[in-house]
């Protein structure tokens, strides 16, 4: 049995329970690709990589991490990520109404979201080659 597999979908259970730990608000811009968006300042918080202990990390990872988060963004040149609606995401569930408001529109809601679709992907060179593993979540407010 090939012992990559649960040490990956524990990595990726870790990360997002850290995620999990913050404010919702907190989340994108603490773990998505942007620095210029870091709530203390540019390049300070986790960003979207991380590593994961005895992984090797492919030849193209030039960041020599394995592992990647990702949300349904855009970046507009010039600018910081924006958080949309009307991406197309089979996986992530989109497009679909992040902010609640009962429209799906071209805008960035990365200050308004109350849903956040979360992938997080792994990828390592095993024993055996090029490995991936891939989790879709999502985050939501509870509102009472």
């Amino acid at each position: 049995m090939n012992h990559d597999f649960p040490a990956a979908s524990q990595a990726v259970r870790t990360v997002l329970e850290r995620m999990r730990n913050e404010k919702l608000r907190d989340i994108f811009p603490l773990y998505n690709s942007d620095p210029l968006d870091d709530p203390g300042g540019a390049g300070t918080a986790p960003g979207n990589r991380f590593g994961v202990d005895g992984f090797d990390p492919l030849e193209t990872a030039v960041d020599g991490l394995v592992g990647t988060i990702s949300f349904p963004t855009i970046t507009p040149e010039g600018e910081v990520a924006q958080l949309r609606e009307d991406t197309v995401d089979e996986d992530l569930g989109l497009p679909r109404d992040l902010n609640g408001d009962s429209i799906i529109d071209d805008l960035d809601h990365s200050s308004d979201y109350v849903l956040l679709p979360i992938k997080v992907e792994v990828d390592w060179l095993g024993r055996y080659g090029q490995r991936h593993v891939e989790f879709f979540t999502m985050f939501a407010e509870i509102r009472k």
